[in-house]
């Protein structure tokens, strides 16, 4: 019935009852399930999901499938974002209800708040919800060079942003002077070369990058002992039109946790890997005892 989107380790007896009962299935590095109809986006007080005389506690980010029953004890609330309608539905307790392939079916307790939702979100929670399995990345780096001659903390790397003129930066080096950043195509094309006294540069406006376009970079120094340090990043330049619907999906001042779960997907959804990866910490603080947030926060 539920579906969580986080990799964890599975004791043996439990993955057998898993398996037999197909009740609650914990993914590790497997998309979640297909026929998963909505998202756990916040959850205060005590949130069963119940499967007969079993009941298992719910956590932020979690999937719920088809028949699944939630229980929200008093004082206790849900909200889950659904992708078929596009919406939010806000349980509070005492409160039951039977998860549908079209919405919910109340068995006690008063009706959900309910807000519509856009597109943007429906799109970002259902890539989130296809691609769970693929949060692993590894670091990957030229094995042939010595220890310690990497060049660490560059940014961007690995995800979009949104400036034509982004800011670079990296990791100080001790004992060594200038260094040299180099930004290229993927192709290989250059773009931009400059010798660089600090750890890091905004790119000149004259060179602005391309929306849409990847690129490559990298950062170069010599230690006083000779050895040479390198570090190497790529990122994507976000494409305007999905710049402009993340603008029009943009939390407001006091927007709830919610919506700023479902924000922080779709950041992750564009490619904006470490604009979202702020924003989870962010909630992480806020919300220290939810293991799956904590763990996004610290990818």
């Amino acid at each position: 019935m539920l579906v969580h989107p986080k990799n964890v380790l599975i004791a043996a007896d439990w993955l057998k009852r898993v398996v037999a009962t197909t009740a609650l299935l914990l993914v590790t590095a497997v998309p979640a399930l297909a026929a998963a109809v909505g998202m756990v986006t916040d959850l205060t007080g005590k949130v069963w999901l119940v499967d007969g005389a079993i009941r298992q506690p719910l956590a932020i980010l979690a999937y719920l499938e088809p028949a699944a029953v939630i229980d929200v004890e008093k004082g206790g609330s849900i909200s889950i974002t659904f992708y078929s309608p596009s919406e939010e539905q806000v349980f509070s307790g005492p409160a039951k209800f039977k998860i549908e392939k079209q919405g919910i079916t109340r068995i006690s307790g008063a009706a959900p708040a309910v807000q519509r939702l856009g597109a943007l979100a429906t799109d970002a929670t259902t890539k989130e919800m296809n691609q769970s399995g693929r949060r692993t990345q590894a670091a990957v780096r030229m094995r042939g060079m010595a220890v310690g001659t990497w060049i660490v903390g560059l940014s961007p790397d690995k995800t979009a942003v949104r400036s034509t003129a982004p800011r670079f930066s990296w990791t100080a080096v001790s004992d060594t002077g200038k260094y040299r950043l180099t930004l290229t195509t993927l192709e290989g094309v250059p773009v931009f070369e400059e010798a660089v006294a600090g750890t890091e540069l905004r790119l000149p406006a004259d060179k602005a990058l391309t929306p849409g376009r990847e690129y490559a970079w990298s950062v170069d120094t010599v230690r006083a002992d000779g050895v040479k340090m390198v570090g190497k990043g790529r990122f994507s330049v976000l494409d305007a039109n999905v710049e402009g619907r993340l603008a029009a999906e943009s939390p407001q001042s006091g927007a709830s946790f919610a919506q700023r779960v479902r924000y922080a997907i779709m950041l992750d959804a564009a490619g904006l890997t470490e604009e979202a990866r702020e924003l989870w910490r962010e909630l992480a603080r806020e919300r220290p005892g939810e293991l799956a947030v904590q763990s996004r926060a610290q990818q």
